[in-house]
This record gives structure tokens, sequence and C-alpha cells, in this order.
């Protein structure tokens, strides 16, 4: 299998922790010290993030097996290679970040593992063959692909890698994506759009990339989408079977229910388990369990998907 092409890749260094905090762990791995590794990690608070089972649960929803092969782009620092490794028989990693690659290629050594090859490429510079894997993974990366600012549109940004990502799996195999819904309530709370601005996310592109400019100085060219979105994004790339929706929740980072979008009682179910709160949120649910229409509605606007889609 080739990996990347010749051409010069960028090295951007992007990561829960500071780049001094990770060179302290990769010397660590380094000298052989992996329990100082780890107790670093933990004492940043990471450690369930970077080798936690539970948030790579979509896996289980990939048909996987010892002669499969999977490809995780945009690693970050491996939790779903490493967890993917323990189903499939060969898994790819790669990232924009040689120190993210670096890590998980000294964790990989550390740990004596085999079926796993890291490397530094980004979608545009990989060269392997066509119809190459079973299963390709994005979780966080599609609504980045846009800053790229290859096309005039993010969009056309983002179709351009799906385009290519759909041409290495092989026939059935499944592209993952993990990401955010573009319309998540929250959006309106608390929670921030990915260039770090309240509201943006339910704005018209045209008033969100003004407001981006004026406010952080750039264009606004992280595109989010609604499902109905992905699902349109999907088939202008090429993906003619029809995706999986699942509404991860809380997030796609850390699902405690993967629900099934078309799944009205397991929509219930959830609404159930949600009513147990007290505050707000408890409310909230047993307004929705007690009127169909609303639960039918309010599924739109969580926050969160996990999407599969076969070639």
């Amino acid at each position: 299998l080739t990996m990347t092409s010749k051409e010069k890749i960028e090295d951007k260094y992007w990561g829960e922790f500071s780049e001094n905090d990770l060179d302290r762990i990769i010397n660590f791995y380094k000298e052989g010290k992996e329990k100082e590794a780890r107790e670093l990690i933990k004492s940043l608070d990471r450690e369930d993030f970077i080798f936690g089972m539970a948030r790579s649960d979509f896996l289980y929803y990939i048909p996987l097996n010892k002669e499969s092969k999977v490809l995780d782009v945009g690693c970050g620092l491996g939790v779903h290679s490493f967890n993917a490794a323990r189903f499939a028989g060969e898994v790819w990693g790669c990232d924009l970040s040689k120190k993210r690659v670096e890590f998980c290629e000294e964790r990989r050594k550390t740990e004596n593992i085999s079926n796993i090859n890291f490397f530094h490429s980004d979608i545009e510079n990989l060269s392997f063959a066509e119809n190459t894997f079973d299963a390709i993974l994005l979780n966080g990366v599609l609504e980045w692909l846009g800053e790229k600012n290859k096309n005039k549109s993010p969009r056309e940004d983002q179709l351009e890698d799906l385009k290519k990502l759909r041409k290495l799996l092989k026939p059935g195999g499944t592209l993952y994506i993990g990401i955010e819904n573009r319309f998540a309530i929250s959006y309106l709370f608390k929670a921030l759009d990915h260039n770090r601005l309240k509201y943006t996310s339910f704005m018209p592109r045209t008033l969100a990339n003004m407001v981006s400019k004026i406010k952080r100085g750039k264009p606004y060219r992280t595109y989010t989408y609604s499902k109905k979105g992905y699902e349109k994004l999907l088939k202008e790339a090429g993906f003619n079977k029809e995706a999986d929706v699942y509404i991860a929740h809380p997030g796609y980072n850390y699902p405690r229910f993967l629900i099934p979008f078309k799944d009205r009682g397991a929509l219930k179910f959830i609404l159930n388990s949600m009513s147990i709160d007290k505050g707000t949120t408890g409310k909230l649910a047993r307004v929705f369990i007690k009127i169909p229409f609303l639960g039918n509605f309010i599924k739109h606007f969580f926050y969160a998907f996990n999407i599969f889609v076969k070639k």
C-alpha cells in the first residue's frame, strides 16, 4: 500500500492540550516511561479521551473482521485507530499534525501493536489504490475540510475529499462520519460554532461569513449540516445508497446513546431517560414524551450525528 504522494504536506498542530505537554508525553514514551506518560495524560484529564473504548462504540455498527482494512482520517491521538485494530486486520491512521502522529507511533511501539500504520498526510495526498478499504473513519473531520480553501465554496472542498474517499472504499465498504448537527439547539445557548462564535451555525452562510470576517478576521468555512443536508452532500459525492443516521447523545465524541434517527421507540426511551433529570432538560423531555409530534420534531435538534453510508 502506498501511503501518500510526494507533495509537500502541511504540518498543522492542534490538540486538547498544549504542544509542550505532548512533547513531554512523547519523550516519556521514547524513554520507556509509559507509566509516567499515562500519569501525565491522566493529570491533563485526557486518559479516557485517548485510551477509552466507549468513545469508539460506533465501530460495532461497521462489519469488521481480521481481513478488514480500515483508514482513520484525522486520527488525532489515535483512540479510534487503536480500538479499530482490535477488530480489523489492518488499520492506517493519518493526521495533519506530525506531532500527533509521532505520539501514536510511540504508543504503538510501546504496546507492541503490529497491525496499525500511522503517517502524516491530508486526504488530498493519499495515494492508496482505489477499492482498498473496507471502512473509512471521519470522526470530527468533515467540518474542517472546507478550510483547505481550494475552492470558492467550503462545500466544494468537502465534496472533493468525499469523492476521493469514496474511490478508496471497496464496493460495499462503509464511510463513517461523526459530526455536529448544524441546527443543534445547544448552539442557541452555550455551545460555540467551530469558528468559536455563537449563532453562526444557524445563520445563512453569507451572513455567517460576514460575521466571521468581522469577529475572527477570517471567512466562515467550517460547514456543518442538518440530517437532510448530510444526506444530500453524500449523494452528490457519489454515495447512492441510503445513509444510516444515528443521533449521538450527548455528542459523537462521548456518546451515551446512539439512537436510530427513524426509530421513534428508541427516541422515546431516551427521552424517558432524560426526563429523570429534575432540571430544565427533564421538564422538556417530559413534555416531548406526552406530545408525539414534539418528540418527532426535537430529534432534528440534538447535538450530533453518527452517519454510516456504504459505497
